[in-house]
């Protein structure tokens, strides 16, 4: 695969990849659905929102 996750789960075997559907990966006219952005979006913001509000 092209993922980096297979390296991160070296150190720590619990690895969650996430993003779009996307048969065109890497290839010629890499593209994704319109529809796919807005709640991928969504998800990123909420999860950085919950992050910062977490004491360090």
């Amino acid at each position: 695969g092209t993922s980096d996750g297979r390296f991160i789960a070296q150190i720590c075997p619990q690895v969650i990849e996430f993003g779009p559907p996307n048969a065109s990966i890497h290839k010629i006219d890499e593209h994704i659905e319109l529809r796919f952005i807005d709640p991928l979006k969504n998800i990123y913001r909420r999860t950085l929102e919950y992050l910062l509000r977490q004491p360090a």
